[in-house]
């Protein structure tokens, strides 16, 4: 069986020290999240429960001053876009659980890709969900060492690794920023920054769409360190280091009772997110602000949500209307 450091990926570059694996990711110029990244993501995850070689995986960017940031407009306006009617999470929920549960059979991963942007937007969270819910899961410890802004899909995917590392500098933020395009979180956003946060703190960001400094995201606990930029990623490299020679049995089973401490399951509460999203991207306001901020992400090759963040955070691309 071939290491899970000699798998081929499209967006992600592998480098293996030890029982250290680490994960570089590369989406210039903005490191927008994608699809493609998603597939990545879970061939990764898979390949490393399966190698008894690591101990623990460091996610990072192989852009300096990056780590993740939302999911891509683009990507996100296409599946969107579909003309389907005005849903309820109610109604939404169950057609949801179906697909989602249709797609993890032998075979159902193909079938989606067959189906144009509906298998695609399907594959998407499908994908996202597993991946992510296998971390939580894995005798392998993962750590994210974060040097830039972290934003939507960023913050989501820095929740999922067990512990974050971020660099002590002005240009690392923390945001959930979904609902200045019409959305709410979709990757876990509702699930885990309210598991790590509390709800109030958690809703503030939701809500908001603002972002918090790398200072505010230590003292409410959404990271674990501060250190300098030039030292992040050895120094996360060394707690990695020291947390791979911990027993995978001991690891698995202390993450899985930590991660499920709460009165929902975790699997539960992702279930109705994203039935949440799915409804929130059938309503016109998505479909309408997605491709703009796709277009002003190209005119100003970064995402306005960090150049231009005060016309989104006071609703002028929303033009205040509530749908």
């Amino acid at each position: 069986m071939s290491s899970a450091r000699e798998i081929d990926l499209t967006t992600l570059r592998l480098e293996q020290d030890g029982r250290v694996l680490t994960a570089f990711y590369a989406n210039p110029p903005l490191n927008l999240i994608t699809t493609a990244f998603l597939k990545d993501l879970d061939r990764l995850t898979r390949a490393v429960d399966r190698d008894p070689t690591i101990g623990a995986v460091v996610l990072t960017s192989d852009l300096p001053g990056r780590f993740m940031i939302h999911v891509d407009a683009e990507e996100l306006g296409s599946m969107v876009g579909l003309p389907l009617p005005r849903l309820r999470p109610g109604a939404v929920l169950p057609v949801w659980k179906a697909s989602d549960r249709a797609l993890g059979l032998p075979g159902g991963e193909s079938v989606g890709t067959r189906l144009g942007t509906l298998g695609a937007g399907m594959l998407w969270a499908h994908r996202w969900k597993k991946s992510t819910l296998r971390m939580n899961r894995s005798g392998v410890v993962y750590l994210a060492a974060i040097g830039g802004p972290t934003l939507a899909g960023g913050t989501e995917i820095a929740l999922a690794c067990d512990i974050r590392y971020a660099a002590d500098d002005p240009s690392v933020v923390f945001g959930q920023s979904e609902i200045l395009f019409g959305m709410l979180p979709g990757g876990g956003g509702t699930q885990r920054l309210t598991r790590h946060i509390g709800p109030g703190r958690a809703l503030e960001m939701i809500l908001e769409g603002s972002t918090i400094d790398a200072a505010q995201a230590l003292d409410h606990g959404l990271v674990q360190r501060l250190v300098p930029s030039g030292e992040l990623l050895t120094r996360t490299q060394a707690a990695a280091a020291r947390l791979a020679t911990r027993p995978r049995g001991a690891v698995s089973a202390a993450k899985r009772l930590a991660y499920a401490a709460t009165d929902r399951p975790l699997r539960r509460g992702l279930d109705h997110e994203l039935a949440a999203f799915i409804a929130a991207g059938t309503a016109e306001t998505p479909k309408r602000v997605l491709p703009i901020l796709a277009q002003e992400s190209k005119e100003h090759g970064e995402t306005p949500l960090l150049s231009d963040p005060r016309t989104w955070l006071d609703g002028g691309r929303l033009n205040n209307r509530s749908t």
